[in-house]
């Protein structure tokens, strides 16, 4: 056992570097379609079906009984981004570009971790880190006679990082029903850059653009619940409430309520069927309540003084909450191969019509995931993980509404994005390991 917590300490400090390192990106809004390599392959489905240390980002309760592990996985994130503007209205209207422009920075790692350890036959701890998602973008300054950037102030774009560092208990009542805690830790890493010129609409002008880095920290938790009545059918829940954070203080000038930036909380319900041993299939449904965060849910106009960006009531991104259907099918083609496929549809899409010209820097217009990977068993301890996620091209076109006034500048706006993934990862089964891939 000593060799093993030594290597769960190695692993874990490998993976807190890289989480530090770790970008930003968004998928379903600005959050990860999963975090795990099993269900990034399944969309993000599994609620009801946890079989590795990374199902406590999803479901806590379903800890008890995969055995003591290490998970380890690092993901190539490739987002394309941009927009497309057109009309002839004056800055800050997009316009200042003309034509289909491409935000930069298109390759981010992200790290994932986590140390599960069997404490009897009915309960289990465990420990995770991963990173969030978040809104990232980067355009350059036009290379024309005007270099004045998308909102007037040469290069623009804006950096979110988000890491969660969890701890779970979970315990199981009787032979079928589970119940899981995950008190979660958040560190969050933000910058503006470019967009000096909404100073006039807010609270606080020299805290709104080219700060540098602001730092964030703060909490929440995840509970979770799994029945399990039969070997052919399970459900299981999980809760993630808001994790409140403290205030980007060098940003108070742009978020509402004086540079506040909450996560919103989620909550995810699957369920599990299994008609054979090699074939499951998991459908899952994920609500995420952005509507709850000011910065992120209110509406890009700034006309009142309780508006104006960084004001108790301050303008924001206007996003309403999103709603996925998760699909996932699992088959264990041999004792040492398993394959995964899985689809995702968010719908309402995050970003509104009316508010596309905020969103320029956070175009988190995604709705489609099409994913897939396996696990490869090279020994009884040792497993590999794969994943691939493509989210195919989806728009959101609309008037460009002058923050200042609310009303349109006559000008069209289409925010538009796409994106890849490949992971790999590896699993260490402590003890006498496992008899296949799992």
């Amino acid at each position: 056992m000593r060799k093993a917590l030594r290597l769960a300490v190695s692993t874990m400090a490998l993976a807190t570097g890289l989480a530090l390192a770790g970008e930003a990106f968004a998928t379903e809004g600005y959050f990860q379609h999963a975090y795990g390599l099993r269900h990034k392959a399944l969309a993000g489905a599994g609620a009801a079906s946890i079989e590795d240390g990374t199902g406590i980002s999803i479901n806590p309760a379903g800890l008890v009984g995969i055995g003591d592990q290490v998970n380890l996985g690092l993901s190539v994130f490739i987002p394309i981004r941009g927009f497309k503007s057109t009309g002839s209205a004056t800055p800050p209207a997009a316009n200042a570009y003309t034509g289909d422009y491409k935000s930069g920075r298109k390759f981010f790692g992200v790290p994932t971790f986590a140390y599960v350890r069997q404490l009897d036959a009915d309960s289990a701890l465990a420990f995770s880190i991963f990173g969030n998602g978040g809104m990232n973008t980067t355009y350059k300054a036009n290379s024309g006679s005007n270099k004045s950037g998308p909102f007037g102030g040469g290069e623009t774009g804006v950096d979110l990082m988000q890491m969660f560092i969890s701890a779970a208990y979970a315990r199981k009542f009787g032979d079928s029903f589970s119940i899981g805690v995950a008190p979660l830790f958040a560190v969050q890493r933000f910058k503006a850059y470019g967009i000096s010129s909404f100073g006039l609409l807010s609270t606080s002008s020299g805290n709104l653009s080219n700060r540098g880095y602001s730092y964030s920290v703060g909490g929440g938790v995840r509970v979770g619940v799994l029945f399990q009545p039969s070997d052919f059918f399970s459900i299981g829940a999980s809760y993630q409430t808001k994790m409140w954070m403290s205030k980007f203080k060098k940003y108070k000038g742009l978020f509402a309520e004086g540079g506040d930036f909450d996560i919103p909380a989620n909550l995810q319900v699957g369920i599990a069927l299994k008609p054979t041993d090699a074939l499951k299939l998991m459908v899952d449904y994920r609500h995420i309540f952005y509507s709850d965060v000011e910065a992120i849910a209110n509406r890009g106009v700034c006309t009142t003084a309780s508006t104006r960006l960084g004001a108790s009531d301050g303008c924001g991104f206007d996003w309403r909450d999103t709603n996925t259907i998760k699909v996932g099918l699992e088959y264990q083609w041999s004792d040492d191969l398993i394959l995964r496929a899985g689809y995702a549809y968010t719908f309402p899409n995050p970003v509104r019509k009316r508010a596309v010209i905020f969103n320029i820097l956070a175009p988190g217009v995604i709705q489609h995931e099409i994913t897939g990977g396996a696990t490869y068993r090279l020994n009884s301890n040792n497993d590999i993980d794969f994943a691939f996620m493509f989210a195919p091209k989806t728009s959101v076109t609309g008037p460009e509404i002058n923050p200042g006034s609310g009303s349109s500048t006559g000008n069209t706006i289409k925010d538009w994005m796409y994106q890849f993934e490949f992971s790999v990862g590896w699993t260490y089964n402590f003890g006498a390991g496992s008899t296949r891939a799992r």
